[in-house]
């Protein structure tokens, strides 16, 4: 057997947020949004294990407000089981994430560190991606997932998609243009410099950036010092550090980027050499990464005897296929909850095996009435009951409900302790903890906030309930 490569250490900050108004109503109730469920079991321990697997072993969980970081600290005192080190570090409410980074970037202590979003729900290999960020001697390296929905089935003819990304890729894993679109670009501008530079630049739309990047560590500071404005992670932080990969010079100065190249090239490969790192290339299965390809500026500078001057931006891309999310809108945590539960993901994603016989995963403490039926891709959890004649298909069910005679549950998620009256319907929803729908409620894309109740009889579609207040002028 072959001793694993043993990659230079690193760190993590995991952006926790706080309350998430993107997922409003459901945290609601005071659940920070990275401890809401996906598949009965709380969103942060997705990418905990993403870190933990990677060989990462400590890390900064960075919550906005006291209330999060008290909920955060109590479930990683009483609920998580994992074996990394994690310290929660608390900072104020509504805080852009460049600002949340700067108040906690000084206690990075590692010349690399991962920053990811806690929402983010991936079996991609964050090792992986640290080895072509070792490998590139890289100052940034952004996991790419693939769209689920082409962005040609969300516009009409004619008219440029909406809530995309323009990514530009150079040699395959080389990061060359980047530009966050939650609306609509009109006219995609390439600087000619770039079309020199890179003339065989290809552009995407079927790429997200899922908000898990490798850093170093000093390049980082410096651009953050030296460029105040910057707020924001995808719309301003990387699409700077793309932008300004060939003339460093211009975003942090002169000096500052020919000590910073120095200092890359001396971390770059952790003291083990460069060629023992990219030797292990292929054992690692890297996805739409060529061994050759950007090392070709480290080799010509390094045989001068010079450090590459330039950034290198790189990209790792979620191997087709994998399961690559993010639970950051009401719509991705709907999805994320149905999709991880499928035969297809299950054991991937979830590390535990539907039923052989059903395909689904049914507690062995659940009841069942006469005639009720959990179809496969469905989850139920402990102590639920579903009386006679009860339908449940492609739903995640929490722990402690009550499904009344004859309800039918479809396409949705159910959290703890709802309770729903005889002959509900419900589609396409999500229910919070401790909802209640009284006798024959029909519901079909909403969302409802923790405790809510529906009346006997009453139909809704498309609401948000309870509707979200205008902030005050």
């Amino acid at each position: 057997m072959t001793a694993m490569l043993q990659l230079p250490p690193a760190t993590a900050v995991l952006l926790a947020g706080g309350g998430g108004s993107r997922l409003y109503p459901l945290n609601a109730g005071g659940t920070p949004k990275v401890l809401l469920p996906v598949a009965n079991r709380p969103l942060l321990t997705f990418p905990l294990r993403m870190l933990e697997e990677s060989g990462v072993a400590d890390v900064l969980v960075v919550c906005e407000g006291d209330m999060a970081a008290q909920a955060v600290r109590a479930w990683l005192a009483n609920g998580y089981t994992g074996g990394l080190k994690v310290e929660v570090a608390r900072v104020a409410e509504g805080l852009p994430a460049v600002d949340a980074l700067r108040a906690v970037l000084d206690g990075v202590a590692t010349d690399n560190f991962v920053l990811l979003s806690g929402d983010v729900v991936s079996e991609t290999s964050l090792r992986a991606q640290l080895l072509t960020h070792y490998v590139r001697e890289a100052a940034i390296t952004a996991l790419l997932g693939r769209r689920k929905v082409p962005a040609s089935a969300e516009t009409k003819p004619g008219r440029p998609p909406r809530n995309v990304d323009y990514i530009g890729l150079t040699g395959g894993d080389r990061l060359s243009l980047f530009v966050h679109s939650p609306e609509t670009v009109k006219q995609l501008v390439v600087p000619p410099s770039f079309l020199r530079r890179f003339p065989s630049i290809e552009i995407r739309t079927d790429l997200v950036d899922m908000q898990v990047y490798v850093f170093h560590t000093a390049t980082l500071r410096a651009v953050l010092a030296a460029n105040e404005r910057i707020k924001h992670l995808e719309e301003q932080l990387v699409p700077h550090m793309v932008r300004f990969q060939l003339k460093p010079h211009r975003s942090v100065g002169a000096d500052e980027a020919a000590t910073l190249a120095a200092a890359r090239a001396g971390s770059g490969s952790g003291g083990g050499g460069l060629t023992g790192l990219e030797n292990s290339l292929a054992d690692l299965s890297l996805s739409g990464m060529s061994s050759g390809s950007g090392s070709g500026a480290a080799a010509a500078a390094a045989a001068a005897g010079q450090p590459r001057a330039e950034w290198y931006c790189g990209a790792y891309l979620a191997p087709e296929g994998s399961f690559c999310q993010r639970a950051n809108t009401l719509q991705g945590f709907a999805d994320c909850n149905r999709d991880v539960i499928t035969p297809a993901n299950a054991a991937r994603v979830l590390r535990e095996e539907p039923s052989p016989r059903y395909d689904n995963f049914v507690s062995s403490t659940a009841t069942l009435g006469a005639r009720a039926t959990v179809a496969p891709a469905t989850m139920v959890g402990d102590e639920c009951a579903l009386e006679d004649r009860v339908s449940v298909k492609r739903t995640v069910v929490g722990a402690g409900c009550q499904l009344g005679a004859g309800s039918k549950i479809v396409n949705s998620v159910v959290m703890d302790d709802v309770r729903t009256g005889p002959s509900c319907a419900v589609h396409n929803c999500v229910l919070s903890q401790g909802c209640v729908l009284g006798e024959g409620a029909r519901l079909r894309d909403c969302y409802l906030a923790p405790g809510y109740a529906v009346p006997a009889g009453a139909e809704l579609t498309e609401e948000v309930l309870p509707a979200a207040v205008p902030p005050r002028d």
